[in-house]
């Protein structure tokens, strides 16, 4: 009888999780694509060659009207090799990626992409050097 049950439960399980194993839609990436139409950058920094950020605390500014970023880095940093990092709302990606060294000694464009991959904001990132 316990067998019985058992097997039965089993069973049960193994359709429901067949059928909650839907297909998903994703990017070229592999990235699942959701219904989210937001996307707005939430979070900026810049880790110098020690991988520690060179930003001056309280000094960034993330204006997602104007889609900007305006950051100041201490004195004294290559800005030549930078890795700018940043966080965005659910479910957003950023083009290119982040997290590789990178020259900041002019402004860089980044673009925030929705979940749903249809909302794309192209932020202009400045960074001065402090005085």
């Amino acid at each position: 009888m316990k067998k019985s049950i058992l097997i039965k439960l089993m069973s049960l399980l193994t359709v429901v999780g067949l059928l909650s194993c839907a297909e998903e839609p994703v990017d070229e990436s592999g990235l699942l694509i959701t219904g989210r139409s937001q996307c707005f950058m939430t979070f900026f920094d810049l880790l110098g060659s020690d991988h520690r950020t060179v930003l001056v605390s309280g000094q960034t500014v993330i204006d997602t009207t104007a889609l900007t970023v305006k950051a100041v880095a201490r004195f004294g940093t290559n800005m030549q090799r930078v890795k700018p990092y940043c966080s965005v709302v659910t479910d957003a990606i950023v083009e290119p990626n982040m997290g590789v060294w990178t020259d900041f000694t002019e402004p860089k464009q980044y673009t925030v992409v929705s979940g749903n991959r249809k909302v794309r904001k192209t932020y202009t990132i400045t960074v001065t050097l402090q005085k």
